[in-house]
């Protein structure tokens, strides 16, 4: 039995190719690799044969009586970092035993001074490889999980994207390694995306959707159908507050709820305001006129307490879902609310945000990053910003989302005990979502949902000493190592920029 299996699907591979494949192999930190060439022409597969390996590296052409516990699945042409199977048996040494394992790669630039660029990736988020394979196209697997899925002659001569889907329905146990694993030959980048396969893994996963290829990111979009129509309660805090928008005066909370009844597609919600004392009736007025009888207006007379007044708009209401949103806010996108609201067809969904715009129409948050400061996600960049890998492209999990704009199940809202009130002002949005996911949930950002939310671009969160102990005491562990962050990447900002000073980074960082 061979330590592990590397599989290479070389039917239209150049020699070339597969000699420096075959070298990274030799120094790949293994002594014992049996490498299976499936459809090499025979004299190339002669010639690797006979290449030295210091009896490392046993070529074969078939998968008749090869064993292994583990099966590498690797392009011709692609090579494994030197030694990174230490890092792999190092993984497997420390951990629960994964059956699937993804790490970081390394794609030539052309450029001398940094001949490498790096492709850093974020935890598992089954979300995300719905739209493209993020994961990348080196998978570590185990044998019983490949015969589970089909077997090795079967996977191996699939797309890339196919076979991530297909491992990842099956696998119990899936692991990123924040390391290097693969030198791609490609300079390209960003995650291969296949429509057929997604179309497939829906009818397997029983996820009834209208799935449509965006080949300039490229990605699939899943677009869950809804069956049914949801009860939403929006709640909207409010002091009736005006401010200039767009160039004219405006009240606030009147044009927020304006834009819900006049510009949203879905309209099966009430509007619940809660209103501090102080709101000029004058506005109270203009709501009601708006609303109707799908409007409730609560008068909060206590001292400000964001979350206390959000859970008061909840617990008005007897709604399926729960929609948080601040009173300086308007939808971009009329089908908003429809999309976000379609993705709770997913039960393990807890909370869906989406695209939050400036009023400059530069990004005001694609959800939070724990760097380790909570931020938001390259805020005040150009919206046709796509990030590295198109990471601002896609749909996919995050470890929070912005309180501003925030879809809630209300059961898991009532589960988690709402926001907490310790957080009066601040980081309850991010204590909100970690409870949810620490309750089994998700929480899934979408770039398809847009809204406009007028904060100022210039605006920092007030940091009171004991909020931020007290987050800190809570979740410092998972602050220090956000799942859907890289321990390689740079900390304290808010772009996915791997940790070098370079400007090739930067300009990665902000493709």
């Amino acid at each position: 039995m061979s330590e592990f299996l590397v599989a290479t699907d070389a039917q239209h591979a150049t020699l070339d190719d597969l000699v420096t494949t075959h070298k990274s192999l030799v120094v790949a930190g293994s002594k014992d690799i049996l490498w299976l060439v499936s459809g090499a022409l025979p004299d190339a597969l002669t010639h690797l044969q006979r290449r030295r390996s210091f009896r490392r590296v046993r070529v074969v052409a078939n998968s008749q009586s090869t064993t292994s516990k583990l099966v590498i699945f690797l392009n011709a042409g692609d090579a494994l970092q030197r030694e990174s199977l230490l890092d792999v048996r190092q993984l497997l040494a420390n951990s629960e035993r994964p059956d699937l394992i993804y790490g970081d790669s390394a794609h030539p630039t052309g450029i001398r001074v940094e001949p490498l660029s790096f492709v850093r990736r974020p935890g598992w988020s089954p979300e995300r490889l719905r739209s493209h394979c993020y994961v990348g196209e080196t998978l570590i697997a185990a044998t019983d999980l490949v015969d589970k899925c089909g077997g090795l002659v079967d996977l191996l001569t699939r797309h890339p994207h196919d076979r991530a889907l297909r491992l990842s329905e099956v696998a119990s146990h899936i692991v990123r390694m924040p390391e290097i694993l693969t030198i791609a030959k490609s300079g390209d980048s960003r995650p291969a995306a296949n429509l057929a396969a997604v179309v497939e893994h829906c009818a397997r996963q029983n996820i009834d959707a209208n799935c449509e290829f965006q080949p300039n990111v490229p990605s699939v979009r899943v677009m869950r159908k809804l069956k049914t129509q949801p009860s939403v309660a929006v709640i909207v805090p409010t002091r009736g507050t005006s401010a200039e928008v767009f160039g004219a005066q405006r009240v606030l909370v009147v044009e927020a709820v304006r834009s819900l009844f006049e510009k949203s597609t879905y309209q099966n919600f009430e509007v619940v305001v809660v209103a501090d004392t102080p709101t000029p009736p004058s506005v109270l007025e203009s709501l009601k006129r708006i609303g109707g009888d799908r409007l409730k207006i609560i008068n909060y007379d206590r001292p400000f307490n964001f979350a206390e007044k959000n859970n008061l708009g909840a617990m008005s209401s007897e709604s399926d879902l729960i929609l948080l949103l601040n009173d300086d806010t308007e939808i971009i996108t009329a089908d908003a609310l429809e999309t976000m609201v379609a993705i709770f067809n997913d039960p393990t969904v807890g909370v869906v945000g989406p695209m939050l715009l400036f009023e400059d129409s530069t990004i005001q948050s694609a959800g939070h990053i724990f760097s380790p400061d909570p931020t938001d996600l390259y805020r005040a960049r150009s919206p046709e910003t796509a990030g590295p890998q198109n990471l601002l492209k896609v749909q996919r999990e995050v470890s929070s989302l912005i309180a501003a704009c925030a879809l809630i199940r209300r059961a898991v809202f009532e589960q988690v005990g709402g926001l907490c009130m310790g957080f009066p002002g601040n980081w309850n949005d991010i204590d909100f979502c970690l409870k949810v996911q620490l309750a089994g949930c998700r929480v899934v950002f979408t770039p398809h949902a847009h809204l406009f939310h007028f904060e100022s671009r210039t605006r920092i969160a007030k940091r009171i000493d004991a909020e931020v102990a007290k987050l800190g005491a809570r979740w410092g562990s998972v602050l220090n190592d956000d799942p859907y962050f890289n321990p390689k990447l740079q900390r304290y900002t808010n772009v996915w920029k791997t940790d070098s000073t370079s400007k090739q980074t930067l300009d990665e960082a902000l493709i």
